[in-house]
């Protein structure tokens, strides 16, 4: 597999847009159902990934400037303490009223807020993930992303309980499910941090759609790769099925759908399809 290089701005395009998945191709029309989920995904953690940036680290007083590759004429960070001690805080990822493209072809206005009730480390501390004006791709985000901090598992790693329901441009989202930080407790920096995902959601598309997740193998997220590296995912939609398998762990640009005993190779770099078998 080749080593990823998948460019966010083409697969927010595609989520809205067309999906590359299509009867030219020779693939099945509701193999498009499935490409929709797994660009659906990144989307929702390209999300994550910046409430990440500025809550599972160390110390993130006095954050500003470039991070989770942002550029730093794009967005700046503030932080506030409104009842005047030292929660809860809230962290401001402010990327101005106009768009400002944070990578090639992606591109970011208003402000995402992040609300702490305790240190995320600490057991019951709460993430609670909302947006002022905020877009992506013009493409206006909105609801509550909440993380509340479980404790340790019996192997020593901290979990998360997951609760969201938001909607980005025509979509929207019901998510449930937990977030397990596996690696990269004991440092100071983000890229090093490594979680599981497992869970359940309910996406509604503009055609009534109904998806409807369940991951059967935990989600791998790897923040040095920046994407889901390992896990499978169900899906069923209207009386039909797919599973998407996101491989074993290695940084790459591929996933397999498989439906109606086909599989389906995509590349994450410009999510076309092709038929393996």
């Amino acid at each position: 597999m080749k080593t990823i290089k998948l460019t966010l701005g083409i697969a927010l395009f595609l989520l809205i847009g067309t999906v590359a998945c299509n009867k030219d191709q020779n693939t099945d029309e509701d193999i498009s159902q499935s490409a929709f989920e797994v660009e659906a995904n990144m989307y929702s953690e390209e999300l994550e990934k910046s409430a990440d940036a500025v809550t599972f680290e160390k110390s993130n007083s006095g954050i500003n400037g470039p991070f989770n590759g942002d550029s730093s004429n794009c967005a700046t960070v503030s932080i506030s303490y409104p009842d005047g001690g030292s929660f809860p805080k809230v962290i401001t990822i402010d990327y101005g009223e106009e768009n400002c493209e944070v990578r090639p072809n992606l591109f970011k206005r208003g402000q995402i807020i992040i609300t702490l009730t305790d240190s995320i480390i600490n057991l019951n501390a709460q993430r609670i993930v909302s947006f002022d004006e905020f877009f992506i791709n013009d493409h206006a985000v909105t609801g509550l992303k909440t993380l509340t901090n479980l404790g340790d598992n019996a192997e020593g790693h901290m979990v998360f309980d997951i609760n969201n329901s938001f909607s980005i441009g025509d979509w929207s989202r019901q998510a449930t499910g937990s977030k397990v930080w596996i690696e990269g407790f004991n440092t100071m920096v983000f890229n090093d941090n490594i979680f599981l995902l497992m869970g359940s959601s309910s996406t509604t598309r503009p055609n009534e759609i109904v998806i409807n997740r369940t991951i059967t193998s935990a989600l791998r997220i790897d923040r040095s790769c920046g994407y889901i590296t390992e896990g499978i995912v169900s899906i069923q939609w209207n009386g039909n099925s797919a599973m998407i398998d996101y491989g074993d762990g290695s940084c790459d640009d591929i996933a397999i759908i498989s439906r109606n005993g086909q599989e389906f190779e995509i590349d994450l770099d410009n999510f076309r399809c092709r038929r393996m078998h």
